[in-house]
């Protein structure tokens, strides 16, 4: 199957051990584990009912400054 098939699933580790599908317009995230006090403490701040939407708003803001901080960086030559 070509990866760039609308709707393909790509997968980010092995399959035997992945967690996270990426899809052409969606990420599916099944069974993760997350052991990050920060991200713990921070999300049960959250009502139960609204922890989903903040977890997907942390990952736009997280992958928004990761991106940002990669163009700020000096090409290596």
């Amino acid at each position: 199957m070509n990866p760039n098939t609308l709707g393909a699933l790509v997968t980010v580790a092995t399959p035997a051990k992945s967690h996270v599908e990426l899809q052409s317009s969606k990420m599916l995230i099944h069974e993760l584990a997350v052991e990050r006090p920060e991200i713990l403490d921070y999300l049960r701040t959250i009502p139960a009912d609204k922890q989903e939407v903040a977890l997907v708003h942390a990952l736009q803001v997280g992958v928004m400054e990761i991106v940002a901080r990669r163009r700020r960086m000096p090409k290596a030559s």
